[in-house]
């Protein structure tokens, strides 16, 4: 590679000494892999032709690759089905099964688990990049993700002077907070009344959180109303209720053992459970997600990290209610057995692979079509206990999987045509990884 081709101007260092030793840095293999985003925001870089080896750079953009992001989405809902069924046979057996019956405890150590998710996008960045200097390769790191976080603070790639200034730390804190809280406080409302209405009911309500994802879409999103998607919501629903209430014996038990008062209060919270996951979903697409012209790749570790930042608040905040739950012998706290703490591991790496997926996939497509995905997880979880725990698979768990199923096609239909079907306006400009070694 002929080292006169190079423009060094460009060259994002984080110091004047890594400027001043740039052109010997050039016979680095890792010094042509630039690990950073082009952005057309750079003055310089608008000046600059594509190929050269600056961090920031315009290029022309050509369409979206919609095959390539189909097929990306399509991994992603199999791995958030695969890994959301995964976590409810764990937590249902550490708690049922094994007897550690401590649900805030378990939603703690679960959400609080997420945190996990940035080393491990380090350590697949890391394996990516092998000869990297360690200094510059975190310095790539967290120029990139303050530059995404600026992306998705404005909502452009385009980035004027003073925005490129502007550090996006408070707003991300603030989002990722009330993200955080959305969540827990959603998941939490389902903990409570677990106790004080039917399974029956807890499954239904729970899941009509499709209906307020949609609703939610079209109000805050500015989505359209389509027929499809009409369809498919109504049919997602009707599937859960035929499968929660599809078996009139439990039915009846379960009504009998739980008071009136008692389970109209219950389902009262589930449902304000319900309302806070729909909108979950939708401020994560409204307040945490990069322009549409943003590339799979980057949405997804955009995801990665956000999903992580929960994690970290959840640490730092939700531990509050635990020891109130333990001194009111709401839920006394208890170390796990060994084989418990062990599946609950796996649930743990189970649901922050199913966060990473499910946020990633919403990122792509839409807060109703991941919504309607996980609805997914209720029928497969019935067919993993059937296959693997000699439950019996009803006429009413087939009836509604089917249904369920239907909805995700249609949803899915028109998300893609929505999405790639149509006319849009094409961005100028695209955001990529530089490819590596390329020449003038």
């Amino acid at each position: 590679m002929p080292e006169s081709s190079h423009k060094l101007e460009g060259l994002p260092s984080a110091s004047k000494q890594d400027k001043e030793s740039a052109a010997p840095l050039l016979e680095d293999a890792w010094e042509v892999e630039w690990d950073v985003y082009s952005d057309p925001a750079t003055t310089e870089a608008s000046e600059s032709e594509p190929g050269t080896p600056t961090a920031l750079l315009r290029h022309t953009f050509d369409g979206p690759d919609s095959k390539k992001r189909v097929i990306t989405a399509a991994i992603l809902m199999a791995l958030a089905v695969v890994t959301l069924v995964a976590q409810t046979e764990a937590t249902v057996y550490v708690q049922r099964d094994l007897g550690w019956d401590k649900p805030y405890l378990i939603l703690y150590l679960t959400h609080g688990f997420y945190i996990i998710l940035w080393p491990g996008l380090l350590a697949f960045e890391r394996f990516r990049q092998p000869g990297k200097p360690w200094g510059r390769f975190f310095e790539d790191h967290f120029y990139v993700l303050r530059r995404t976080a600026q992306y998705v603070e404005h909502q452009t790639l385009d980035l004027s002077a003073s925005q490129t200034i502007k550090s996006p730390i408070p707003y991300m804190v603030t989002t990722c907070f009330i993200q955080c809280c959305a969540l827990n406080i959603a998941a939490a409302t389902w903990f409570v009344a677990a106790n004080m209405t039917t399974p029956s009911d807890l499954t239904a309500i729970n899941n009509t959180s499709a209906i307020f994802t949609y609703v939610f879409s079209v109000w805050l999103l500015k989505e359209s109303m389509r027929v499809k998607k009409n369809v498919a919501v109504v049919l997602a629903v009707i599937g859960v209720l035929i499968i929660a209430y599809g078996n009139p014996t439990d039915g009846e038990s379960d009504a009998t053992a739980v008071s009136n008062k008692k389970r109209l209060l219950g389902n009262i919270i589930t449902a304000a459970g319900a309302v806070l996951f729909g909108l979950y979903r939708v401020l994560f697409k409204l307040k945490a997600c990069l322009p549409a012209e943003a590339t799979a790749g980057m949405n997804i570790t955009f995801s990665v990290i956000v999903g992580s930042s929960i994690g970290v608040f959840t640490t730092l905040v939700f531990w509050i209610p635990l020891p109130l739950l333990h001194f009111t012998g709401w839920e006394t706290f208890e170390l796990p057995s060994l084989w418990a703490a062990l599946w609950i591991g796996v649930g743990i790496i189970s649901s922050a692979l199913f966060t990473a997926s499910f946020l990633s996939l919403t990122a792509l497509t839409s807060p109703v079509l991941s919504s309607v995905a996980a609805m997914l997880s209720i029928f497969f979880v019935a067919l993993y206990d059937w296959l693997f725990t000699g439950h019996d698979l009803t006429k009413a768990t087939l009836g509604g999987g089917f249904s369920i199923i239907i909805a995700f096609l249609l949803i899915g239909w028109s998300t893609y045509q929505e999405t790639y079907g149509e006319d849009k306006v094409i961005n100028e400009h695209e955001m990529r990884r530089m490819p590596p070694n390329e020449e003038v």
